[in-house]
């Protein structure tokens, strides 16, 4: 059940408020401060100190936070609003777009955080509606950047194309249906990415979703074997052989930056596509490719401030579930994924799960067998090196995504946890989702750390998640821009 804080106690925590006594991670070094005062006016932090060197406002509301943790409020780098963890687009009218935001972003902001990067999802142009009704707090939710539909080759990364026969008339007829192009547009020219991010930028897109170079199943792309299998199946040979083309993807990145606006390269195709985003300049790769980067790729990532968002998490979330079926009906993921939503996804995992043990299945197939290799070897290397090498690492879970996902929404802590199982220090890992996604967000003025002129968004816990990043998990209350979002009971 949700908890919302009600509208007479928003109001209430508007104007000037004081956090009191807490302990504090700022954000910008590993150690906790206690006994620490915060004072907040308008949404902006004003001073940070003992109580005896502060002065306090007469009216004030003080919340005595004696024994509690404060630190930044979280970024999502990596999420999907408008989709709830499962296929549910199989079902596009079981809920009003607007309701299903609504509750994906309210049990996001429960979650500690308060800052979203938003991929692709549902209509085109919704997100951008739903964006200023949070920002006019009509809404509870997290402060959203927005893509709005992704650039991508036709029959490629959730091109119409892959779904629908190319016919003029029935596409122009899905795409007035879906909103743009649905999750994607097509993009196979130069001339059509300028003219596609311009368009964007024109639209409200905060930053531009792409693809990296590299077929959608790289699997399949070395396997002639398999590929005459599924052409066997009816698959179709451009489906298969869809890939960004490295000029295309250079036209999006410069014609983006030219507009102001940064790249997000989505790929879990081989290194050699992620090396190929890379070198086209964009700002941060998503998800993890199928094989071992090698070292320069990561130096060059270093040398251009380039960031990578991993989202490992829901790999091992997705193959979690495909081993343990109960696991997806335990009470916690039945409480974040709402009927009919949790029966269209448990009927889709059982569908994909009875093919992967019979072998019809042959995408799903092959994508269970690279899980064994992911979380031995691909996985831990990539991302030892990418720390080793200093590459900035931005947290995001994928929430929302079906498919290889399945992750509902608030849960980002467990990628957190997943960086610390794999070598990060607690600090290392709550940057991830605080100031090094404000810097990959532009917003690093404004977001990112407890600092004296930045946004007053905190999340209160009940311990320290230095000691144990787990404690992420206990949340006392969500403070957005000065405001109190939620609170536990």
């Amino acid at each position: 059940m949700l908890h919302e804080v009600s509208p007479e106690n928003r109001r209430k925590s508007a104007g000037v408020l004081v956090l009191k006594g807490a302990k504090v991670v700022d954000g910008l070094s590993d150690s906790l401060k206690d006994g620490v005062t915060i004072t907040v006016e308008d949404g902006i932090i004003t001073g940070i100190g003992k109580e005896d060197e502060l002065t306090i406002p007469p009216g004030a509301n003080v919340l005595n936070l004696s024994g509690k943790t404060v630190m930044p409020g979280l970024i999502d780098s990596h999420l999907h609003l408008s989709q709830s963890g499962v296929d549910d687009f199989v079902k596009p009218y079981a809920e009003k777009m607007e309701a299903k935001l609504k509750r994906n972003a309210y049990l996001t902001l429960k979650s500690g955080v308060t800052t979203v990067r938003n991929m692709p999802g549902g209509t085109g142009k919704a997100i951008y509606k739903f964006r200023e009704k949070v920002k006019q707090e009509k809404v509870l939710g997290p402060r959203i950047l927005a893509s709005g539909p992704a650039l991508a080759p036709s029959y490629g990364y959730f091109s119409l194309k892959r779904f629908f026969p190319p016919n003029p008339f029935v596409m122009s007829l899905l795409s007035r249906i879906f909103g743009a192009h649905g999750l994607a547009i097509d993009v196979d020219s130069q001339e059509k990415a300028r003219e596609t991010v311009k368009e964007l930028k024109k639209e409200g897109a905060d930053f531009i979703k792409t693809v990296t170079p590299g077929a959608h199943m790289p699997f399949v792309e070395k396997d002639e074997k398999l590929k005459e299998e599924l052409q066997k199946k009816g698959m179709k040979l451009e489906t298969i052989e869809a890939s960004m083309q490295p000029e295309v993807l250079e036209a999006i990145v410069e014609e983006a930056h030219n507009e102001g606006l940064k790249v997000a390269a989505h790929t879990i195709c081989w290194p050699k596509g992620f090396k190929e985003a890379v070198t086209a300049g964009v700002d941060s790769v998503e998800h993890t490719p199928l094989g071992v980067i090698d070292d320069e790729t990561f130096d060059l990532m270093k040398s251009k401030n380039i960031y990578w968002t991993p989202t490992a998490y829901c790999y091992y979330n997705w193959s979690d579930f495909i081993d343990n079926p109960e696991q997806y009906d335990n009470e916690e993921i039945r409480e974040l994924i709402p009927e009919p939503f949790h029966a269209i996804g448990k009927k889709s995992l059982e569908q994909v799960r009875e093919g992967i043990k019979s072998g019809e299945d042959l995408i799903w197939g092959n994508f269970y067998a690279e899980m064994k290799p992911f979380k031995e070897s691909y996985f831990p290397k990539n991302f030892k090196n990418a720390v080793e090498k200093g590459v900035k690492i931005v947290a995001g879970v994928d929430a929302g995504a079906s498919g290889a996902g399945y992750v509902p929404h608030g849960q980002l802590s467990k990628e957190l946890e997943l960086f610390v199982e794999h070598g990060m220090s607690e600090f290392e890992a709550i940057k991830t989702a605080t100031i090094n996604a404000a810097e990959l967000l532009g917003l690093e003025k404004e977001l990112g750390s407890i600092e004296i002129g930045k946004t007053a968004d905190f999340v209160v816990l009940e311990s320290s998640p230095l000691e144990d990043i787990s404690n992420l998990n206990n949340i006392n209350c969500v403070i957005k821009g000065g405001i109190l979002a939620y609170q536990k009971d």
